[in-house]
């Protein structure tokens, strides 16, 4: 990039810095369908939809990642390793493996029930999830521009040279963005912690898994106590779960 464009883009963020606003005109995702392996393409349904967003948005967007990470890093919860530095799935399956020996190795059994939260990132409450930056006490200025992000944002679909007319999206995270993943473990933050230590709950993003282990007559009264927490988090923050899978 030349120099004179990279003091323009510098400029440019910095202006969205100090002004707490980030630009309508990068707020425009162009969304392509993919067809999944094996479905039928006559179906909408067995398409993946892929945003794509601008690339200079996600330079920004870099810039706003770096100072919400530095502001709550330290308040998320210890169960949750989705898209957090020196993280990852391999570590929460380790965590999820260390459980269920350490019952065997007492003579213990282990229950598990994995909810799939339907949509998660498309159906995220924004005024919610502002509520819950402000109960995060992260600073006025951060929330102020992570509120004009991610409201106002628009749509459109593109099959091969076809573009659609635009459309508003009403809820959810930026798909295909550098801070979306981290604002949704900023939405799920709060979720129940268990009441007892027989019970456990892990998290990658909107991956989720309940454990009990204790004894056999103990393990479902410890998970059924724990979803009933669970469920009143859902309907509060209007979080659904699809019962298909």
């Amino acid at each position: 990039m030349p120099i004179k464009s990279v003091i323009r883009l510098t400029e440019i963020i910095n202006a969205i810095l100090k002004f707490q606003y980030f630009p309508n005109q990068w707020k425009t995702a162009i969304v392509a369908p993919i067809l999944k392996p094996g479905k039928n393409p006559r179906d909408p349904s067995s398409y993946r939809s892929i945003s794509l967003l601008s690339s200079l948005s996600k330079i920004a967007e870099a810039v706003i990642l770096k100072r919400l990470t530095e502001a709550t890093e330290e308040q998320l919860i210890p169960f949750q390793f989705g898209f957090r530095k020196n993280l990852s799935t391999v570590q929460q399956l380790l965590r999820i493996t260390e459980v269920i020996c350490e019952g065997m190795g007492e003579g213990w059994d282990t229950g598990a029930v994995f909810p799939d939260i339907a949509k998660a990132f498309d159906r995220v409450w924004t005024d919610g999830l502002v509520y819950k930056l402000i109960e995060l006490r992260v600073p006025g200025n951060i929330i102020r521009l992570i509120a004009t992000y991610i409201r106002r944002r628009i749509f459109a679909v593109r099959v091969r040279n076809s573009l659609s007319s635009e459309h508003a999206i009403a809820a959810g995270i930026v798909q295909g963005s550098k801070v979306g993943p981290y604002l949704f473990n900023i939405y799920v933050n709060d979720i129940p912690s268990p009441r007892t230590c027989q019970t456990k709950i892990c998290l990658f993003a909107d991956d989720t898994a309940v454990m009990s282990t204790g004894a056999s007559d103990h393990v479902m009264t410890f998970l059924n106590d724990y979803l009933d927490q669970l469920g009143r988090w859902l309907i509060r923050w209007k979080v659904q779960v699809n019962s298909d899978k």
